[in-house]
């Protein structure tokens, strides 16, 4: 039988292992190796111990930002609450798991809906969820969009908006409201399309056609709670009291009695009609207006106006006026920032008036003396173009033109500097805000006004190429434009309720930032092929400091084990 023995030699040990068997009827040991001293043995154990079994292949699998919104998407109960209202059959992903994986997916990496399959493959959600990347083909896609109607939409958004409420507590007793449009590639002569329609393009694409999005967020954290897509063609002051009354019915259905909701808007939304409208609505608000509504009180000098300390750099002023038979209370605030900017743009737009101005007079000074052939401009035609050039913001009234047409057509212009004066001193820098809260502060209604920049930085999210992103959007009818709005906006739900949960905790970062550092954390599948079998280890990369800490805040660990 085996053993192992010990050798002495010069005082030292030396082992050996040994085979023993009997020969010729007496035990002898038939054969031996050695293996050195105890050092040597060890030093020998320690190298195999640490030397790794190298895997044959390595996989990265998209988890950070998949666990992350999965998580917020399974407290919301989402893939449920829309199965619910519209039941799937048969085999395979639910609807809900497709706007589910579709919302995901806008927020990460948007993609059309041919590689949407090919996507989900490089992520956790197939060992999560199970299904094939094949279940999730363009035309699977279209075949389940066509089952959601615009009022699954609206039940959806009403059933959602409850559960975030109850889940999160947020308060919805002020809610913004801000309306962006996202241009299309959809063909001019495409009949299929009520919604895609040529307006004013906020992305300079007048040439295409667009689709209009109404939004209503949460003033903390912009957290959308209701949308509606509509004609891309309607402009915001025209839409802005049907709207109105809808989404807030809808939030009264929801919450109860709307008497405490304040809805912030901006000043493109508001016309003297709307105004009374909303005047003798039961909607309290907070909205910038135009100047012209309330000259007087916009002029008001800056001596009258009184410093804000808990909004440095800004000055108020206060009002109780009456409109249209309703008492409300006006509040111009001042910013030195936004005079600035203002400032800068009015010399920007003075200098190339000016050099027009220039170019126009020595032009015709040139016909006069016939230095200049071809035909001599005629007085309607001088007119137009002295009309164009000072169209831009104040110009009229910085910029004095005189034309004489005795004979031959000149024009003269001088700065109006009472005008530029006045102009610098009671208006740049000015915002005309009203409300019917009167028993609010100052600072309140100028604070709730600027909170409307963040929804419009939602919606610059909207348009970005990386996260968020709504274009392109390959459809080309109204419902499935609709519903293609539909996840784009529960992507931004997802992404604007991980934000919040982070900030609350102190890590105070971007969505755009939170984003890139979740999508920095993957899954490393390590596979082994030992002896014809193969056998997979799942881990995490290696980790920044924040990175751990989202991933401990997030219990991502926990959503990838399932």
């Amino acid at each position: 039988m085996p053993a192992i023995i010990k050798k002495m030699k010069k005082g030292k040990a030396y082992y050996y292992i040994t085979q023993s068997g009997r020969v010729n009827g007496k035990p002898r040991i038939v054969w031996q190796k050695y293996l050195g001293s105890v050092e040597a043995i060890l030093q020998k154990y320690k190298e195999k111990e640490i030397t790794p079994i190298k895997p044959s292949e390595t996989v990265l699998f998209e988890a950070g930002g998949i666990a992350t919104l999965l998580k917020f998407a399974e407290r919301l109960d989402l893939i449920n609450l829309i199965n619910e209202i519209l039941p799937s059959k048969g085999q395979g992903p639910s609807l809900g798991h497709y706007i589910v994986l579709a919302a995901l997916n806008r927020a990460l990496k948007p993609v059309s809906k041919i590689q949407i399959g090919d996507w989900y493959r490089e992520t956790v959600l197939q060992r999560l969820w199970g299904f094939k990347a094949q279940a999730f083909t363009s035309q699977s896609y279209w075949n389940q969009m066509d089952r959601i109607s615009p009022e699954a939409i609206v039940q959806l958004q009403n059933r959602l908006a409850q559960q975030i409420r109850q889940e999160f507590h947020i308060d919805t007793d002020a809610l913004l409201y801000d309306t962006t449009n996202f241009f299309t590639y959809i063909a001019t002569h495409n009949d299929r399309s009520e919604i895609a329609k040529r307006g004013r393009q906020k992305q300079k694409r007048n040439d295409l056609r667009q689709v209009n999005l109404a939004l209503l967020t949460t003033t903390d954290f912009q957290i959308p709670l209701f949308h509606t897509t509509y004609q891309g063609n309607i402009p915001d002051i025209s839409f802005f009291p049907d709207i109105t009354k809808q989404l807030l019915k809808q939030r009264e259905i929801i919450f109860g009695p709307c008497n405490k909701a304040t809805i912030v808007f901006d000043k493109g939304n508001l016309s003297g009609e709307t105004l009374g409208t909303l005047l003798y609505s039961d909607i309290q608000f907070v909205g910038g207006i135009k100047r012209d509504l309330l000259p007087d009180i916009f002029e008001t000098p800056i001596e009258q106006f009184k410093d804000l300390p808990f909004l440095p750099g800004s000055k108020g002023y206060e009002h109780i006026c009456e409109l249209q038979g309703k008492s409300c209370k006006a509040v111009v605030c001042y910013s030195e920032s936004f005079f600035t900017q203002q400032l800068a743009s009015l010399t920007a737009s003075m200098a190339k008036c000016e050099e027009k101005l220039k170019t126009l007079q020595k032009s015709l000074l040139e016909w006069n003396l016939g230095k200049k052939r071809g035909r001599r401009p005629t007085k309607q035609q001088v007119k137009a173009t002295v009309e164009h050039i000072l169209s831009g913001q104040y110009m009229k009234e910085i910029y004095t033109v005189k034309q004489s047409f005795d004979g031959a057509t000149y024009i003269n212009y001088s700065v109006n500097h009472i005008a530029l004066q006045k102009i610098t001193k009671a208006r740049l820098g000015r915002t005309l805000l009203l409300t019917n809260r009167k028993e609010l502060l100052i600072e309140e209604v100028i604070r709730s006004y600027r909170e409307l920049a963040n929804i419009e930085e939602a919606f610059k999210y909207m348009k970005n190429r990386d996260y968020l992103r709504w274009q392109p959007a390959f459809h080309w009818t109204d419902q499935k434009l609709k519903v293609h709005t539909l996840y784009c906006v529960l992507a931004l739900l997802l992404v604007t309720l991980a934000r919040k949960t982070a900030y609350q905790a102190g890590v105070e970062l971007s969505m755009t930032s939170l984003l890139d550092e979740l999508s920095a954390i993957k899954e490393v599948a390590l596979i082994y092929s030992q002896e014809g079998k193969m056998h997979t280890e799942l881990t995490l990369n290696r980790m920044t400091p924040r990175q751990k800490r989202l991933a401990e805040l997030f219990d991502i660990g926990t959503v990838l084990e399932g």
